[in-house]
């Protein structure tokens, strides 16, 4: 499903959803609040103009950089300057967290585990795309429980928070989300466009997922602040969930950050990351849209009688960010390449920034990555743990990717997995092979919660997220 480039209020039309999202509108934005919503539009449109002009003339740069040292430095935390620019801007990148040679050894044994098993690869080797599906080999598995790896994971989640301490979130813990690599060619291009992961219509539909957005619903988009997890740890994501059908940028489990683990050196553009780096303004505009349309006088008026939602393609991420329905995020290039990446840096960006991959790869060498997210323990992740998990001791593919395979594909695969291949004791953790310690001093009631939840779950191998927070958590 791709529209066409055409007037925006006939583009809106190939959106409309089924007539029940029009009270789902109306349900988002209150009688009192609709001259507040539509005055802070206004503010927004405003403000993405000079921030976005910005952003396109600074271009890769806008993007922060650190170097592991310093976070090391600084009690393993980010430097109070570079936090700011990460909280405002949504991407960073960290080098040096593992050493070159470490990155080579890796990266070499993933070519020739690739070589040797085009059977679990998913595609014919060398593949013409870019992606393999192998998710548990060797230098895969070291690479998640390597202790600078586990360090830097661990930094970048102080930056976020949950007010209530009763919720049973642990933002000290991480668990495992079995992702592939990517092994890009020079000369290869790749289509995906600009969008964002985590869901789509969920945004707006899940009761606890809308909440996240509160403030942009009641008119306050300023006030909104995208590193707080009370309503965001317990959204479902994917309202859509079939185990059979592949769901493009789907992911089942809950993310804090999307990531990645730089195997070689590329400059800015060379077939790498792109990002639209200004979180608070890009998400305000895309939560928003739905509900202003008429830009033929830019006089807008509040659409809440519509089912319109455009890119909300339920079973997808948000797609489409490319195009007329946002204009206003086209306006200027303000989609920027990240920075020069080294053998050794790592790249975050938050799961509310809109990023895509350079079409164009013109370097001289393959543009090449492992993917890792951050994934603390939450509910949704304890599914995260149980399903890797066996995915990991079977080797298997995960959740989110066997779909794509067909019976003879599950049947051949292979992944090389083994238990000895992780390094420490917080590795087995974060693999639901070792329970969760309960007994630190310095644990909230809702850390307690949750890892008793999941030492459960692991001895039962037996849980079910969704409908405990169905059940469980009320906002």
């Amino acid at each position: 499903m791709t529209p066409s480039k055409t007037n925006v209020n006939e583009l809106a039309e190939q959106f409309n959803l089924d007539d029940r999202f029009i009270d789902i509108k109306k349900n988002l934005i209150k009688p009192e609040n609709i001259e507040k919503v539509t005055a802070s539009w206004n503010r927004l449109l405003a403000a993405i103009k000079v921030h976005f002009k910005l952003i396109a003339e600074t271009g890769p740069d806008y993007v922060p950089k650190v170097n592991f040292q310093e976070i090391v430095d600084n009690n393993y935390q980010l430097p109070n300057d570079v936090a700011a620019k990460f909280k405002e801007r949504g991407a960073i990148m960290i080098d040096d967290v593992v050493d070159r040679d470490q990155i080579d050894t890796w990266f070499n044994e993933l070519v020739q585990f690739c070589k040797d098993h085009p059977e679990t690869a998913g595609y014919t080797y060398p593949n013409p795309t870019a992606w393999y599906n192998i998710f548990w080999t060797k230098p895969q598995t070291e690479a998640r429980s390597h202790p600078n790896v586990q360090k830097v994971l661990n930094a970048m989640s102080k930056l976020f928070y949950v007010n209530d301490k009763s919720l049973p979130i642990d933002l000290d813990s991480q668990v495992v989300y079995g992702d592939r690599i990517r092994i890009r060619e020079p000369g290869k291009n790749a289509t995906l466009p600009l969008h964002l992961d985590s869901s789509s219509i969920e945004r707006w539909e899940d009761n606890n997922y809308s909440k996240v957005y509160q403030e942009i619903f009641e008119g306050c988009w300023e006030d909104w602040d995208p590193f707080k997890l009370d309503e965001r740890a317990n959204a479902i994501e994917n309202l859509y969930d079939d185990h059979n059908v592949p769901q493009p940028t789907i992911c089942s489990a809950f993310r804090t950050l999307q990531g990645w683990l730089a195997l070689s050196d590329n400059n800015s553009g060379e077939g790498t990351l792109r990002v639209l780096p200004n979180i608070k303004l890009t998400m305000a505009y895309i939560m928003l849209r739905p509900f202003f349309w008429d830009d033929s006088n830019e006089e807008y008026h509040i659409d809440l009688e519509t089912p319109k939602f455009p890119g909300a393609v339920p079973g997808t991420g948000q797609l489409f960010l490319n195009d007329d329905c946002f204009k206003h995020l086209n306006q200027f290039e303000s989609v920027v390449s990240i920075p020069n990446v080294k053998k050794g840096s790592f790249v975050f960006w938050h799961a509310d920034i809109a990023h895509e991959v350079d079409k164009h790869h013109n370097g001289n060498g393959p543009s090449s990555v492992f993917y890792y997210a951050l994934t603390p323990l939450s509910l949704v992740n304890i599914d995260t743990l149980l399903e890797d998990k066996y995915a990991f001791l079977n080797n298997k593919s995960p959740k989110d990717y066997s779909s794509q395979l067909s019976e003879k594909d599950r049947a051949d695969e292979y992944h090389g997995a083994d238990i000895k291949h992780i390094s420490n004791e917080s590795g087995l953790i974060s693999m639901g092979l070792t329970p969760f310690n309960i007994d630190e001093k310095h644990l909230t009631s809702g850390q307690i919660k949750v890892r008793k939840l999941a030492n459960e779950a692991i001895t039962n191998n037996k849980f079910n997220a969704h409908e405990y927070i169905k059940t469980h958590i009320q906002f």
